[in-house]
Parts: C-alpha cells; sequence; structure tokens
C-alpha cells in the first residue's frame, strides 16, 4: 500500500527516516506563510486536499463578478465537491446571457461534462431545460457516456417524454417500483418477473 512518504537512512546510526506531507496542513501553509493564494488553490485543486474552501469561494465571486463565466466553470470543476452545490448552480442561473453567447448555467455544465460526470442535483437542474427544449437525444447520450447521476428525481423528468430512457435511469438508480411500473407501461410483462427476483 502506498504511504506517498519518502524513506531515508542515516550515514552514521543507520536509522530510518520516513518523510511524508501533512495534507490537512499543507494549503493553509501555503496561505499563511507563503502568502500564494493562486499556489494554493492550484496545489489543493491539483491533489484534492483541504484547506481551501475559503479562497475558492473568494475567486468564484471574483470571476462571476469580472464576467470570466468560463473560467469561473473551470474553477468549480477543479474544486472538487467544494463549489458543486445547488447555491453554485443558482448563481449561474441569475447570470444573463450575453448576445451571441449560450447562457450561462449551460456553460457551466459544459465545463462539468467534460471534466467528468455529474452529481445528482446537476444532472436534474440540466435535465429540466434540455427536456423543456426538446432534446432528450442529448440526455441520451449523457446517459449513455455515464455523465449524469440516475435518481428517481431524474427519472421522473425523463418519464413524460421517453419511457425507455426513465426506464434506464430508474433502473440505474435502483427504482424498483417505478422501473417495474415502466415495463408495464411498455408493454414488457415478461420482462418483470425476472427483473423481480434478480
Amino acid at each position: 500500500e502506498s504511504t506517498g512518504a519518502a524513506f531515508g537512512i542515516t550515514v552514521r546510526t543507520g536509522k530510518i527516516l520516513r518523510i511524508m506531507l501533512n495534507p490537512q496542513s499543507l494549503v493553509p501553509y501555503i496561505m499563511s506563510t507563503l502568502r500564494d493564494n493562486d499556489l494554493a488553490i492550484k496545489i489543493a485543486s491539483r491533489l484534492g486536499l483541504p484547506g481551501a474552501e475559503n479562497l475558492y469561494a473568494a475567486e468564484f465571486e471574483r470571476l462571476i463578478a469580472a464576467g470570466q463565466v468560463v473560467e469561473a466553470a473551470r474553477l468549480v470543476a477543479s474544486s472538487g465537491t467544494v463549489l458543486r452545490t445547488p447555491a453554485t448552480i443558482a448563481r449561474f442561473q441569475q447570470i444573463p446571457a450575453q448576445p451571441g453567447s449560450p447562457q450561462p448555467v449551460f456553460q457551466y455544465f459544459s465545463t462539468l461534462l467534460e471534466s467528468g460526470k455529474l452529481n445528482e442535483q446537476e444532472s436534474i437542474e440540466l435535465a429540466k431545460p434540455v427536456l423543456q427544449q426538446g432534446r432528450p437525444q442529448l440526455m441520451e447520450k449523457w446517459l449513455k457516456d455515464d455523465k449524469l447521476q440516475c435518481s428517481e428525481i431524474l427519472g421522473d423528468l425523463i418519464m413524460p417524454s421517453d419511457t425507455g430512457m426513465a426506464l434506464s435511469v430508474y433502473l440505474r438508480a435502483e427504482c424498483h417500483e417505478k422501473a417495474i411500473n415502466c415495463f408495464v407501461q411498455r408493454g414488457e410483462y415478461d420482462k418483470i418477473v425476472p427483473y423481480s427476483t434478480s
């Protein structure tokens, strides 16, 4: 098992030294001793270390205030779970769209989709406008690419437009009653018993 430590042996006495970083202290040390907030954010995001939560929030607000939507979205994506909250989604939804460019909330979701999988709340908030615009093929693509967190609520949003896709979501989210209901609506009665007994 890797500990992330470096080992050394002293020449005179033959003592073994183990040197390792304290992940809880590195980012606060960079902020307080080195006074380099940019470095602290970069180290925290690259190594997934705690301690930069307030810096992320301050940098996010600075970028939003400066109108740098894409950069703010990249910061959120690199922050781990620190900024990936309903409040952040609401913040992007409140920003008015600039003429000739996509809505900021779509730029946000696009950036997150490039970097990985959306969490449950992000998946739900993205599904709402996409389904309202009548573009279920996008949802299908993201589900196939495993970019959305499946949940009962997401399945409920998809159900009116595509029972098959909703079934896929319910199966992944392990919403058994709703999955069986989809089988019934699709007339796939022969799949109910094998699904129920598996």
